[in-house]
């Protein structure tokens, strides 16, 4: 099968750059000079997904994504957009537009191809996504983020894996540059003062430029950071019982994770599972996850969907790390006794077996709908009595020693 994608990009030039591009990689490939016009030819040639850039006379990218969004027709058509605008802003902007994925420009031909099939495997579900509503301020300025959760994450870490993919190359080409220039001293040198006084300063622009460059990816991935504890937050809006629940789990996640070794990289994405590990509770009705008292078996087996609807969520989301894997697995036991999937011992993540514990020490320690606070003690005694049977022993007593170091509490 060929898919057939839609251009929109009023630039000539980089339009037929862009086409050439998809052409050579098997697509069929048609080409509209602005949003009103792709808008046209999308409800008339029905194409497998829209490529387009966001500056547009007419019709801009984000405009003509809203009016793909609105068409019965093509609602679930995919949209990627192109563009040189890296701003909190314009991140914003493509989300309400409901746009699937976000490639800022100069892009990498294999980032944007990978970024194209991706895209194709799947029709768009932003349309039918539960959407949340977010408040967002930057430099001052308030804007609200109205889009699902994975549409979110997925739009956001698109940025930040493009800032990666533009750090990657800068790097590369820095090595390059340090190459040539040691050849090039030597060919100055021999030539004149006034070509040395040259390549001095095309020096201290790369620098110049470098330093913009890493400034540029710690701003993204701060803003990843910020985005998953918003999201997080918004979903523990729903469960008013469990404010919190999950910060507190990510914080002892990390302490846990901190006594037993874990390198820095790995603590980052057990803070990031551990803070979106019941994320797959927005599908859960609300009144059962407020009923006041105790839940019955049916309410239960309901509850227990939550961690593969967690995965279903995140699975499409390309973090550096296995998120969606440990989400799924937090509530798997060393003796099959958990779920979703009854894994054993060395079938569970040791990720999901940190959130394991700290999950169940949280919950124990603090009041639910149906209890009050169980204590400190209780959860205690629950993690030791599962020590060896349901937990890993060597996370149980990493826990042992952040609790006997007075390093957690559930009021923190």
């Amino acid at each position: 099968m060929t898919y057939h994608v839609l251009i929109a990009e009023d630039s000539k030039i980089q339009a037929e750059m862009l086409r050439c591009l998809l052409v050579d990689a098997g697509y069929r490939v048609s080409v509209a000079r602005d949003g009103a016009q792709a808008l046209q030819m999308a409800q008339i040639e029905r194409p497998d997904l829209l490529v387009s850039d966001v500056t547009m006379p007419v019709m801009n990218g984000f405009e003509l994504c809203r009016g793909i969004r609105k068409d019965a027709n093509l609602c679930s058509l995919p949209v990627i957009l192109l563009t040189a605008m890296t701003g909190v802003k314009d991140i914003i902007q493509g989300l309400n537009a409901g746009a699937d994925n976000y490639v800022t420009k100069p892009f990498d031909n294999a980032v944007l191809l990978a970024r194209v099939q991706e895209a194709l495997c799947r029709p768009s579900q932003t349309f039918s996504e539960e959407k949340l509503t977010l408040n967002a301020t930057s430099d001052g300025r308030f804007f609200q983020v109205h889009a699902g959760p994975r549409q979110m994450l997925n739009l956001l870490l698109s940025t930040y894996q493009n800032a990666l993919e533009k750090n990657r190359l800068l790097q590369a080409t820095q090595i390059k540059l340090t190459q040539l220039n040691s050849q090039l001293q030597e060919e100055v040198e021999r030539q004149s003062k006034a070509l040395i006084e040259e390549e001095r300063k095309l020096s201290a622009e790369r620098e110049m430029l470098l330093k913009q460059r890493s400034a540029h990816h710690e701003q993204m991935h701060s803003s990843l950071v910020e985005s998953v504890a918003a999201i997080a937050a918004t979903i523990e809006v729903r469960d008013s019982y469990t404010s919190g629940h999950q910060r507190r789990v990510a914080d002892l996640s990390v302490l846990i994770g901190q006594e037993l070794g874990l390198s820095e990289f790995a603590l980052e994405g057990l803070h990031i599972a551990a803070s979106v590990h019941d994320i797959g509770k927005i599908r859960i009705p609300a009144e059962i996850l407020t009923k006041p008292g105790r839940l019955d078996p049916a309410e239960f087996e309901l509850i227990k969907l939550h961690a593969s609807a967690s995965f279903e969520i995140l699975k499409g989301i390309h973090f550096p790390w296995p998120i969606a894997k440990i989400v799924m697995q937090h509530h798997e036991r060393l003796d099959g006794s958990g779920y979703p999937h009854g894994l054993k011992s060395d079938e569970i993540m040791q990720e999901a077996m940190i959130i394991a514990v700290a999950d169940v020490v949280e919950s124990m320690a603090t009041a639910r709908p149906y209890r009050k606070s169980l204590g400190i003690q209780a959860a205690i005694d629950e993690i030791q009595k599962g020590r060896g049977s349901k937990f890993v022993p060597e996370v149980v007593d990493a826990f042992m020693r952040v609790h006997e170091n007075q390093r957690w509490s559930p009021d923190s």
